[in-house]
């Protein structure tokens, strides 16, 4: 009988191993030999699942950010209050373990890659453009401020500059600094009327 083989988990596997090449050496350190043998395997399994080196890191682009959007449609499908399921999603979005802390360093590595290549570009801002309207909605179902929008950036640049210092430092005071920076900012949006 042949063996059974789980395509599926085996991909996912080897982009795994992908984003700890990528968040240790960077975009320019990936090579199919190097992921192959951080996931213990041959080039030849890691070429039947992905067709260059820029399919495997572009799938791993998409595979990063398709995970953090499972958990917080989790969050925001499973939490009732506007403000918790607002400020739940921004913890989510932190790296405030080790799952997460991996995924930033990796797109931290993606986000300068980006700078010079117009297709990482492209894809990142498609993903930016998504969190924003994110956001923006959450911001809209706790707050009748006016300005929604501009609140998002202004939270998404937040969550970012918190989230790069989280990687730089990598110690629980500066997560929960962070984590009283998202309290403090999202209490004030609640509670601080419309200018006149």
């Amino acid at each position: 009988m042949p063996k059974v083989v789980d395509h599926d988990a085996r991909r996912r596997s080897l982009i795994e191993a992908s984003w700890d090449v990528i968040a240790s050496e960077g975009i320019e350190g990936v090579t199919l030999r190097k992921v192959a043998a951080a996931a213990g395997c041959t080039t030849g399994r890691l070429t039947h699942y992905f067709s260059s080196r820029d399919d495997l890191i572009l799938s791993a682009l998409r595979s990063v950010y398709a995970d953090s959007a499972r958990r917080m449609v989790a969050i925001e499908k499973g939490e009732k209050d506007p403000e918790t399921r607002l400020r739940h999603i921004v913890y989510e979005a932190l790296p405030l373990n080790r799952t997460r802390l991996r995924e930033w360093r990796v797109w931290i590595v993606f986000w300068a890659a980006a700078t010079a290549n117009d297709g990482l570009a492209a894809e990142n801002a498609q993903r930016f453009k998504a969190w924003q309207r994110l956001l923006t909605k959450l911001i809209t179902d706790v707050s009748s401020r006016d300005q929604t929008e501009q609140r998002a950036f202004e939270l998404a640049s937040m969550i970012d500059g918190l989230g790069i210092r989280i990687c730089l430092t990598t110690n629980r005071r500066t997560q929960a600094m962070a984590r009283t920076a998202v309290d403090e900012w999202v209490t004030r949006l609640v509670i601080e009327p419309d200018p006149a």
